[in-house]
């Protein structure tokens, strides 16, 4: 009976997430080269600065201006037509990323590091920005320099990362390293955790960089430590192993065009000048 019961409730999980799946629906790259017109659906995890709805529902962001010149790009070298269309946010990553993998013909945007096991289930664009990880705290929390000072400074801290994210492994390692007793918990979001550093001192958190734009911009009470965490990751656009929509991403997203006076322009007015020496 009870493993009845597992399987129902396995097959019913998995029954929901494939209706949601498909819900969206795009055209295709070779669709578009047949018909000389189309559609590129987009599914998308809110993150200031890199894709986010402004006060009048408008879509902006590092990501929004990249796909835009990607419009063009088709237009210009193809002669073809690409609608882009922002179907729906999915906030919580671990479904963003698994409606991506299960529905073909639609691109997942958001900050979603490229990394060997994402890629045994999905497709990546080329990266379209370089990223850095930085730790966070309330602002009440003391100040450190280097992770050695971490025992002492955060006893009794818990660490909280997005469950699904790379910031997992990272936390674990400054487990192992320094506080073999610290306590991780996992949050659906970057944004339910920054809400969490503000109303919890003795929290500390390893999360995107774009993270820390929203909360320089917000003015948050929230400082970010002056310690090195992780590593300098490449954020891609994802999509299923069914779509074809990676072949012109491939010829489009060069460092060619990642060095050019248009998207460093792009980076400047989305994050600001401040945070150009973290985008390569």
């Amino acid at each position: 009976m009870l493993f009845l019961k597992f399987f129902l409730f396995i097959a019913l999980t998995l029954s929901a997430h494939l209706t949601f799946s498909q819900k969206f629906q795009g055209d295709s790259w070779a669709d578009i080269k047949n018909s000389g017109s189309g559609v590129m659906t987009i599914i998308y995890s809110e993150q200031f600065g890199l894709i986010h709805k402004d006060k009048d529902g408008k879509m902006k962001g590092v990501c929004v201006d990249i796909l835009t010149d990607f419009t063009k790009y088709l237009k210009e070298k193809y002669g073809k037509t690409l609608t882009i269309k922002y179907a729906a946010e999915i906030p919580v990553f671990s479904e963003f990323l698994l409606t991506a993998q299960n529905t073909p013909s639609i691109l997942g945007v958001t900050n979603t590091t490229i990394t060997d096991e994402r890629k045994k289930t999905l497709k990546f664009s080329p990266p379209y920005m370089s990223n850095r990880q930085v730790m966070l705290t309330s602002n009440k929390a003391p100040s450190i320099t280097s992770l050695k000072e971490l025992p002492t400074k955060f006893s009794g801290f818990t660490a909280q990362v997005i469950a699904g994210s790379t910031h997992v492994q990272y936390v674990e390692k400054i487990k192992t390293d320094y506080m073999p007793a610290l306590t991780i918990a996992q949050e659906v979001s970057g944004p339910a955790i920054i809400k969490n550093l503000m109303n919890n001192p003795k929290l500390f958190t390893i999360i995107d960089f774009t993270e820390f734009v929203d909360v320089v911009y917000k003015k948050l009470p929230i400082k970010r430590q002056m310690v090195d965490v992780g590593v300098v990751e490449e954020l891609g656009f994802i999509m299923s192993k069914q779509t074809d929509w990676d072949v012109p991403l491939k010829e489009f997203l060069t460092p060619e065009y990642r060095s050019s006076v248009g998207y460093r322009k792009i980076i400047s007015e989305n994050l600001g000048a401040t945070f150009m020496s973290l985008v390569k």
